[in-house]
Order: C-alpha cells, then structure tokens, then sequence
C-alpha cells in the first residue's frame, strides 16, 4: 500500500515517526496509570518495576499484529468491519502474551504458567487491549481527517487553477474555430488532406473548451482526443512517428479524468520520438485489472538515459501534474520503466467507479 500524500517515512517503511511516538506514549501512560496506586502505597521495588517493565515490553510486542492487520493490512475495510474483527484479534493479542510469558518465566527462574494465571489475566488484558486500540482509532481517525482537509486544500487550489485557466479559454477557442472554419473554406477541393488537418486541428481545440466544464469524460472520449493528437502529429513526423491505440472493449464507458493522458503523450513525443533520428512508435493501451484500469503509455523512441525517478521531479509540469491529480483523485501513483529495446513506458492504475449509462452518469 502505498503512503498517502505527504506522509513522510519513519523508521518503519509506510510508519511515521508522530505514529510511532503515539504507539509507545500510550504504554508509557498505561503502565503509569496502572502502576499508580502501588505507587502511592509504597509497594514500587526495583523488582516490581522490572516486571512492570518486561509485561509493558510483552503487552506493546503482542499488540503489533493485530495493529498491522487493522491498521495497515486490512485498513481499507469499513470501520463496523473493522471492530468486529478486533473480537478474533484480541485473541491473538492474548495469547502472544501469554506465549511470551511461556517462554520468559522458566528462564527467569519463575514457575511456568498455570491454567489458573491464564484466566486470571484474561480480563485486565483485554481491557488493556481496548483501552489501546481505542486509542489508536482516534489517533487515526484525526491523522486521517488532517490528510484528507490537506487533499481537499491542494484539490481546491488545482480547481482554482484550472478555473483561471478556463476562462482564459473561453474566448480563444471560439475565435479559433472561426479562423479554421474560414481557412478550411478558402482551401481547393483538390487539398482534401489540407482540409481534413484542420478538421482534426478544429476536434482538438472543441475537446480542450470540452474538457474545460467537464473534469470526468468517458474513457472512449479520451482516446478518441489522443487518437486526434497522434494522427496530427503523424504528419508532422511522417514514417518516424508510429502509433497504436489499444482496443477499448468494456472499458470504453469507464469515466475518467479529463486530459489526463495528454502529458504522457505528449511527453513521449517530445523527448521520445522528437530526438530520436529514427523516430518510433507510441502505444496506448487499456487494461482491466479486477476492480482498477490499468493505462499504458509507452514509446520506443530516445529513452532517458539517467535515474528515471528524477523525470518526476524535473522542470517540466506535465508529469508533474499527472502525478499529483493520480495521487489526489485516487492516492494512486505514476509508475516509470524503461521500455525494450529503447523507450520508456509510464502506467497507473485508477480504480472502476463509474459508467456511462443510457440514462447518463451512475454510480
């Protein structure tokens, strides 16, 4: 499972470190809870302490699988879910300790542990594990609320954005569909291939003022867009520039985001086939991968010749920018190989929420 946005890594892969600080403050505190009244008795020995120490040591050691199973394995289950499956999961939470103390008590010269001491202790251990887990709910429950304001901030802020730019749109489209309308008049019968460019010039600048009040689009519409793109810039290259679209099959419906495969394909233009003196061919393929699409973008072109993490962090906001909504919309990431023999290959995966039905958008 990947990190969310902004969650900086800990000593743990995918642990923060406020995370781990939290899991050890909460047995500090109940041990000191716990231990307060022997404490005001008097009844604190170096021996008592000692023991208090190691049994806080086996409580924090036992409560680890059943806090990966919930909170990082089984994390994307529902809350009610969730806290039925803590009925199993104490369980294992008390017999690690009591397998603990199995092993500890002979090599520590104390007697083995009897059947007795296991139900005597079932009951102040269960608490325990209720008071922690409790805890440890909240703590993620607000760790979570902050992560998802801090999306809502920065997809506002994207929002904001693209409104700007929208209206910067508005009025340039509509001049230019004008202009081409008026050049593809004035073009002979005899240029029939001149005219069909700017037919295709024209479909792409109606998808961009589409796409301005859209933010999803059908994925068959999107193809359609990058199709228009590629069959453009085929004349511009010529023999250099080959391309193939995959079959969409089922997955024509799917509804995603709008112009989120033009960087990669721009990109992979640019700096695949553009400085490559051979030129190469630019594949765009869909996939259904159970509940998530899996889309491909891939060129045989130049290559990058140094690590290709540092593509995402370069200069260049198209990348850059499909990252970010990947990561925003769906906490999905953008993934970079090289392609055989030569090229790179960019994919992600967005899950399947919606379709396009007969009587519009359903869920």
């Amino acid at each position: 499972m990947s990190n969310p946005p902004g969650n900086k890594k800990g000593l743990v892969p995918g642990v923060t470190w406020q995370e781990i600080v939290a899991f050890l403050s909460l047995f500090v505190v109940m041990s000191l809870l716990y231990g307060f009244p022997d404490l005001i008795r008097g009844r604190v020995s170096w021996h008592y302490a000692r023991e208090t120490a190691v049994d806080c040591v086996f409580m924090f050691v036992s409560c680890i699988p059943p806090w990966w199973l919930h909170f990082r394995k089984l994390a994307h289950w529902p809350l009610k879910k969730r806290f039925w499956f803590h009925l199993p999961t104490s369980l294992i939470y008390y017999f690690s300790w009591i397998g603990l103390y199995v092993i500890y008590n002979p090599l520590s010269g104390k007697a083995p542990i009897t059947a007795h001491s296991v139900l005597l202790n079932i009951g102040p251990n269960l608490l325990f594990y209720v008071q922690i887990f409790s805890f440890l709910h909240l703590y993620h429950f607000f760790r979570e609320r902050e992560l998802q304001l801090k999306k809502e901030k920065e997809l506002s802020s994207l929002a904001y954005n693209s409104e700007i730019n929208a209206l910067k749109a508005q009025i340039q489209p509509h001049f230019l569909f004008n202009t081409l309308n008026s050049i593809s008049a004035s073009v002979p019968p005899e240029q029939e291939t001149t005219r069909e460019l700017i037919a295709k010039l024209a479909d792409t600048f109606r998808y961009a003022l589409y796409v301005t009040q859209h933010e999803w689009v059908p994925l068959n519409e999107e193809a359609a867009f990058i199709n228009t793109i590629l069959e453009l810039e085929n004349r511009r290259f010529g023999k250099r520039l080959q391309f193939e679209i995959g079959c969409l099959k089922e997955t024509g419906n799917i509804i995603v985001p709008s112009m989120l495969l033009q960087p990669l394909v721009e990109n992979a233009i640019r700096h695949g086939i553009a400085p490559s003196l051979n030129g190469g061919r630019i594949t765009v393929g869909f996939e259904r991968a159970d509940s998530k699409l899996k889309v491909t973008v891939s060129d045989t072109g130049k290559g990058y010749a140094g690590d290709v993490q540092e593509m995402l962090s370069a200069k260049g906001v198209g990348l850059r920018n499909a990252r970010q909504r990947l990561e925003l919309l769906f906490n999905e990431t953008l993934y970079i190989e090289r392609n055989h023999p030569t090229g790179m290959t960019f994919y992600f995966y967005i899950p399947i929420q919606h379709h396009v039905g007969n009587n519009g958008l359903n869920n």
